[in-house]
């Protein structure tokens, strides 16, 4: 009975390596990779009501070279400091970045030696610094439930607290509606390469 199982599962073997195709195992590993890359890491080019509910408190997803895209004036070169103060705190840097923006015209106007975002009205030592104070302030005391100014996780949220302005939060949404669409275009036409 064993030597009738065995005969039978060697001609099944056999009809089966008949009726294989080759495979290119390289190619397939390279197709399948792609797919999970691509599926894992495509940045949306977010509408405005989507960042508008947006939880600014989780991080952006960018990287270091993506900010680099959408850095313009005193930014240029403090696209590590944004995303630094991202891995420490949580806190988006493209929200972080949109306030600054707003607050100083891409760095340029300080009232205050670094101050890029008009930040308790007083010098830092440097813009990175200023950076890292601002974001530490946003997650610990805007961005936290019992934080002393916390008010939610959205950008109006956020608004009813840090600024007097009542488009504050209108300006610094459509910011960030920018720096994700010039993010998500690029990030998604490099992953399209891999394909």
């Amino acid at each position: 009975m064993q030597a009738k199982s065995a005969a039978a599962q060697t001609k099944t073997a056999a009809e089966q390596a008949k009726a294989a195709k080759p495979v290119d195992i390289s190619n397939a590993l390279r197709k399948s990779t792609v797919d999970n890359v691509y599926e894992g890491e495509s940045i949306p080019a977010y509408s405005y009501n989507e960042i508008w509910d947006m939880d600014v408190s989780q991080p952006s997803g960018v990287t270091v070279d993506e900010l680099k895209l959408v850095s313009r004036g005193a930014f240029v070169g403090l696209e590590e400091s944004f995303k630094k103060a991202e891995d420490d705190y949580g806190v988006n840097c493209l929200f972080v970045m949109g306030i600054a923006s707003l607050e100083s015209a891409n760095g340029t106007i300080c009232f205050k030696p670094n101050n890029m975002f008009g930040f308790g009205g007083r010098g830092f030592s440097s813009k990175a610094e200023c950076i890292d104070v601002v974001s530490r302030a946003l997650a610990r005391n805007y961005l936290t439930p019992g934080g002393g100014l916390y008010n939610g996780k959205r950008i109006t949220d956020v608004n009813k607290r840090y600024a007097a302005s009542s488009t504050w939060d209108e300006k610094v949404c459509r910011n960030m509606v920018r720096y994700y669409s010039i993010i998500s275009k690029y990030h998604n036409e490099q992953l399209e390469k891999l394909k």
